[in-house]
C-alpha cells in the first residue's frame, strides 16, 4: 500500500480517530464523563455483590442464633422440669404416701405430668438435632416416647433410670451442637464484618472517582479551546518580483508628486551641476 493510499484512508477516517482532534479540553470531557459514569454505575456492579454476600452472612448468623436460642430455651425448661420430677420421684419412692392413698395417687399424677413436661423440652432438642442431621427425628422420638410410656406405667428405678439416661445423652448432643453452631455464627459475623468493610471501601473509591470526574468536567469548561496555528507558506519568486515592482512604482509616483509640487512653488528642480556650483559659492562651515 502506497503512502498516498495511507493518507487517503486517514483523511477518510472519522474525526475522533485522529490525534489532532483530541485537544486538552476534549480529553478532559471524555475522561470526566467516563469517570462520572463509572461512579454512577459502580454501586450496581462493584458494591451490590459485596452487599448481597454480607446480607447472606447476616441471615446465616441470625438463623444460627435462632437455633442456639431454641436449644438453650429447651435445655432450661428441661432442667426445671427434671428437678421437679426428681423431687416427686424421690417422695414417691421413699414411701412417704401409702399405696392406694390419695397422696400416693397425687404423687403419681405429678410424676407423670413432670415426665410429659420433660418430654416436650427433650423433643424440641431432638428436633434441632434432626435439623442438623445428627439423628433421625421419627426413630429417636418414638424410642423416647416408648421410654416415657413405660415410666408412667411403672414407677420404678429401672424405668426412671432409662428415661434419665436417654435425656442425658440428648443433652450432651445438644451441648455439642450448640458449640458448633456458636462457632459457625461467630464465623458468619466475622465474614459479615469483613464484607461490610470491603463495601465501605468500594463506596469510598467510587466517591473519589466521581469527584475526579466532576473536577475534570469543570476544568474542561474552564479551558478555552484554541485552533492550532497555521503554518505560513513561504512566498514564491513571482510574488516577490511583483512586490518589488509595486514598491518601485510607488517610489516613482511619490517622486513625481514631489517634483510637481516644487514646480508650482517656482522652484526648479535642482540639477546635479547646480548643486555642485552652489556648494562652491557657499561652502559649508567646517
Amino acid at each position: 500500500m502506497s503512502e498516498a493510499d495511507l493518507r487517503r484512508r486517514r483523511a477518510q477516517a472519522p474525526a475522533f480517530l485522529r490525534i489532532s482532534f483530541w485537544s486538552a479540553k476534549r480529553l478532559a470531557i471524555l475522561i470526566g464523563f467516563a469517570l462520572t459514569a463509572l461512579g454512577s454505575l459502580g454501586p450496581q456492579f462493584y458494591v451490590s455483590s459485596v452487599e448481597d454476600r454480607s446480607g447472606e452472612a447476616d441471615q446465616l448468623a441470625k438463623s444460627l442464633t435462632a437455633h442456639i436460642d431454641t436449644l438453650r430455651a429447651a435445655q432450661s425448661q428441661y432442667l426445671l422440669f427434671e428437678q421437679m420430677g426428681v423431687l416427686v420421684y424421690a417422695l414417691n419412692a421413699s414411701g412417704l404416701a401409702a399405696a392406694g392413698s390419695s397422696q400416693h395417687d397425687t404423687l403419681s399424677s405429678l410424676y407423670q405430668l413432670s415426665l410429659l413436661d420433660r418430654s416436650t423440652s427433650v423433643r424440641q432438642m431432638i428436633g434441632e438435632l434432626a435439623k442438623a442431621k445428627e439423628l433421625t427425628y421419627r426413630e429417636t422420638s418414638d424410642k423416647y416416647g416408648a421410654l416415657i410410656a413405660a415410666a408412667r406405667k411403672d414407677v420404678s428405678l429401672a424405668s426412671y433410670q432409662a428415661v434419665d439416661d436417654f435425656e442425658t445423652r440428648t443433652m450432651r448432643q445438644a451441648d455439642a451442637l450448640m458449640a458448633r453452631l456458636q462457632d459457625a455464627r461467630l464465623a458468619a459475623e466475622r465474614t459479615k464484618g469483613e464484607l461490610d468493610a470491603l463495601a465501605a471501601s468500594r463506596k469510598l473509591q467510587l466517591i473519589v472517582v466521581m469527584t475526579l470526574g466532576s473536577t475534570l468536567l469543570l476544568a474542561a469548561n474552564l479551558i478555552s479551546e484554541k485552533p492550532p496555528p497555521r503554518a505560513e507558506t513561504p512566498a514564491s519568486s513571482d510574488e516577490i518580483a511583483a512586490a518589488e515592482r509595486l514598491i518601485e512604482l510607488a517610489m516613482r509616483e511619490s517622486k513625481s508628486l514631489s517634483d510637481g509640487q516644487a514646480g508650482e512653488m517656482g522652484e526648479a528642480p535642482a540639477t546635479p551641476e547646480a548643486k555642485a556650483s552652489a556648494s562652491k559659492i557657499n561652502p559649508s562651515p567646517a
